[in-house]
């Protein structure tokens, strides 16, 4: 830890997963933390320095930082790497940890190994305000490393593969996991609440839910998919009547139907004879053969 402590790192953007990772830097004794954003705020400048960071006005103050985090957006992440990377030391290591799709983290990857400097995709999996707990997932031939190094102060971060890109992959194709359920539940909800059984729906299913592990429903949902979506398919037809008669939108239900729908149309349950496939790799070598 001491030789983790000892190193100075720097911070560019300081919004809310910025400023939380400076919190959790200057918690676990990180002697140095130097901050550049973009453009100049100053009342973060100030909300910096009264937490005892370094606040840089360009990014030449990054020089002396080993490893910095780039915690932008998305829009700006290639500009952030263009315009603070050619600043860094030469072995400085740069985590780009913005929500990006592998194909434009490549590319931030090309600048910054371009200008001399080490390349680590890293992506986060919760949300920032869990501080130290934040679990972080990271990528490239720098990630093994960037794990250990991290991993020492006490931070949840685990390296995932070897390529710049896969560690954003992972965050980004998750993602539909995540907003597609969150956006099934408001238009379900907001549906169930225009009919008078909100209480009763969220109630039922939680219970649902709540019957085995999370990896266990996936597996259920997914096998049973193959031989059973024609008949969900006509089951949702009758959902998206009762949501558009509750004065709700049936934008996500239309959407399910139509994942339905084409695996119907694809005839995948005929190769298991009306079986239900016997693994969740089963089934989804299947659906990728014909989806």
């Amino acid at each position: 830890m001491q030789a983790a402590q000892s190193t100075a790192m720097g911070i560019i953007g300081f919004g809310q997963l910025g400023s939380s990772l400076a919190s959790v830097l200057r918690q676990t004794g990180v002697h140095a933390v130097i901050v550049y954003s973009v453009p100049a705020d100053a009342v973060a400048r100030e909300r910096a320095e009264r937490s005892g960071l370094q606040w840089s006005e360009t990014p030449a103050g990054l020089a002396k930082a080993k490893v910095v985090f780039s915690a932008v957006t998305a829009t700006t992440a290639l500009d952030a790497a263009r315009n603070c990377a050619q600043h860094l030391a030469a072995d400085a290591m740069y985590v780009d940890l913005n929500s990006m799709g592998p194909r434009q983290k490549r590319a931030v990857a090309d600048l910054v190994t371009g200008a001399g400097c080490r390349f680590v995709d890293g992506a986060v999996l919760g949300a920032a305000v869990d501080g130290i707990r934040m679990p972080i997932i990271c990528s490239g031939p720098e990630a093994v490393a960037c794990a250990d190094l991290l991993s020492t102060l006490g931070m949840n971060v685990r390296a995932v593969g070897d390529q710049a890109g896969d560690a954003s992959a992972i965050k980004i194709v998750r993602s539909v996991l995540a907003k597609g359920l969150e956006t099934l539940y408001v238009e379900a909800l907001l549906a169930a609440g225009r009919l008078g059984v909100r209480d009763e729906v969220l109630e039922t299913f939680c219970s649902w839910l709540d019957m085995r592990p999370a990896a266990a429903t996936a597996e259920l949902l997914v096998t049973t998919h193959v031989v059973h979506a024609e008949r969900r398919m006509h089951e949702l037809e009758m959902s998206i009547d009762a949501v558009q008669e509750a004065g709700v939108a049936p934008i996500v239900t239309k959407a399910v139907h139509e994942r339905l729908a084409a695996t119907t149309r694809s005839g995948v349950g005929d190769q298991f004879g009306g079986n239900v496939p016997q693994s969740l790799a089963k089934a989804l070598d299947a659906l990728q053969s014909v989806l």
